[in-house]
């Protein structure tokens, strides 16, 4: 299965957990559907409008390529109570914002491959000549992120076998049994498609290596993982 394999970078980032209100806290991952929107801008595809193309089509996943750290700011938003309050503000509200941090910075790299998405030819090439439709962010628009180290890639699809090292966050409902080691190891559940109008279609427990590590663990059978070489790596990688 043709891919491409990139890093996305960013001094900060935030990815909104869908249950929280008044307190935005933070996934320490970009959801599934977070690296759709990623590639949808890149392509220019308009808001909302890419949701059954890309759930359908085009395979993703992620890891994290360092560890990172959560830190809570206060963000200063208007009360708009009428039309009139977003043109001229009369009260403000305190909104606690959970961000993302690392040094250097905030990396990922993104795993997307796809047989039948018909603009894939069109995310590689843009991805490689840095032309995006529209700038690539972290989660939200002001942390704006750059892409780096852009590989095509072929994905082969491995046979059932026994523990493998797999690089990327793992759906929790495909492993059979992990291994332990050494590991900070998270279990998030995180939106996996949306439907009109931005509505949850499906959710995912995954499981994360928060320090950028593998994951050694037995797939179950009927969970494929995949095999990716690209830059002299090879790793596996299971899609979100």
């Amino acid at each position: 299965m043709r891919g491409v394999v990139f890093d996305i970078e960013s001094v900060f980032a935030h990815f909104r957990k869908i249950y929280t209100n008044s307190s935005s806290l933070s996934y320490s991952v970009p959801p599934r559907t977070t690296i759709h929107g990623i590639l949808a801008a890149v392509l220019g595809y308009e808001r909302d409008s890419y949701y059954s193309l890309m759930d359908s089509s085009l395979h993703v996943s992620v890891k994290k390529n360092n560890p990172t750290y959560k830190m809570t700011h206060t963000l200063n938003y208007i009360r708009a109570e009428s039309a009139g309050d977003l043109v001229k503000a009369k009260k403000h509200t305190q909104i606690p914002l959970e961000v993302i941090s690392s040094a250097p910075n905030v990396s990922y790299k993104v795993y997307a491959a796809a047989d039948k998405f018909s603009d894939m030819e069109m995310l590689i090439k843009r991805l490689k000549n840095n032309r995006y439709v529209f700038p690539p962010t972290l989660g939200t628009a002001f942390f704006l992120a750059d892409i780096s180290n852009v590989s095509e890639a072929i994905f082969y699809e491995q046979d059932y076998c026994d523990f493998m090292e797999v690089s990327s966050i793992i759906n929790a409902d495909a492993v059979e049994e992990i291994k332990i080691k050494e590991m900070a190891l998270l279990k998030e559940k995180m939106p996996r498609a949306f439907g009109k109008e931005r509505t949850i279609k499906s959710m995912a427990s995954y499981y994360v290596e928060d320090t950028g590590g593998t994951i050694t663990t037995k797939l179950k059978k009927g969970y494929p993982c995949w095999k990716v070489n690209y830059m002299k790596n090879e790793e596996f990688v299971v899609f979100m």
